[in-house]
This record gives C-alpha cells, sequence and structure tokens, in this order.
C-alpha cells in the first residue's frame, strides 16, 4: 500500500505539472535536469486502533527544484509552495481519496521542501476461532424420593 500512496502523488503532480517538469521517485539521478519534482518517503507509522484496525501514517517530502537560471527562483518555490498546498490536500488511492495534513514547507539550500502526510486505515487478518466439533450433555430430573 506504502508505494501506492507514492504514485498517488506523483499522479497529482503530474496532473498540474508543466509538461517539461520531471518527476523523480525512487533516486535522484546524477545530472537531472531542473525544474523537477522528487517525491520522497520520510516515515511511516504504525498504530493500533481498535480490534484488528490500524492507522498508517505516510510522511512525505515533495522536494521542488526550480530552474537554476531562472531570476525569480524563490518566488518561483514560494508560488510552488502554494500550489502544492492546494493540490495536495487529496489524493486518489485505490479509489478512496485520502486527505493530506500537517502540511509545511520550507526553503533550503535552493530547493523547496514541501511536507505532507497521509493517513492509512488498514485491517489485519485475524486467524479465525476454531470451533467445537461436538459437544455432548446428558441430563436428566432428579427423583424426589
Amino acid at each position: 500500500m506504502k508505494d501506492e500512496v507514492r504514485k498517488a502523488i506523483s499522479r497529482k503532480i503530474n496532473s498540474f505539472r508543466d509538461k517539461d517538469t520531471k518527476i523523480y521517485s525512487e533516486t535522484i539521478e546524477q545530472g537531472f535536469q531542473e525544474p523537477c519534482f522528487f517525491v520522497k518517503e520520510v516515515n511511516t507509522s504504525h498504530e493500533r486502533e481498535l480490534g484488528n484496525r490500524y492507522k498508517r501514517d505516510h510522511l512525505y517530502d515533495i522536494h521542488y527544484f526550480p530552474n537554476p537560471n531562472s531570476p525569480t527562483k524563490n518566488a518561483d518555490m514560494r508560488a510552488m509552495a502554494e500550489v502544492l498546498y492546494e493540490q495536495m490536500e487529496y489524493i486518489e488511492v485505490a479509489g478512496r481519496a485520502l486527505r493530506g495534513y500537517d502540511m509545511n514547507h520550507r526553503i533550503a539550500d535552493g530547493v523547496l521542501h514541501f511536507f505532507v502526510r497521509y493517513p492509512i486505515f488498514v485491517r489485519k487478518e485475524i486467524d479465525p476461532i476454531p470451533k467445537m466439533e461436538n459437544l455432548e450433555i446428558e441430563g436428566g430430573l432428579k427423583d424426589d424420593k
């Protein structure tokens, strides 16, 4: 399921990105061409809920590398952050909408880092309780003498 979240993020970015802006999700190749995006999973947590339900939070860092020759790189990154806040609120995974939360961003070393967390609820299959095969019961009435 984790890979489905990453793919959904890439699909969402693909829906609004410029056609010349590449999306990387496994590794960034040396000599990559900017502008581009890099989708990186930072952390996943797993917490038990009620019964056999578990909540998994997937934290992603979406890097945006602006055009290095642009005289307005910082303005470009701030504008992209606004686009990401709007566009990444909902993604679709397995036909269901996931809402992103804890969204925040920072600009460091000429790269926009946009953080978003997506929760997924999963059910753990529980082994069925073995049933009794046969139960014999004997009974009767007590004589009053």
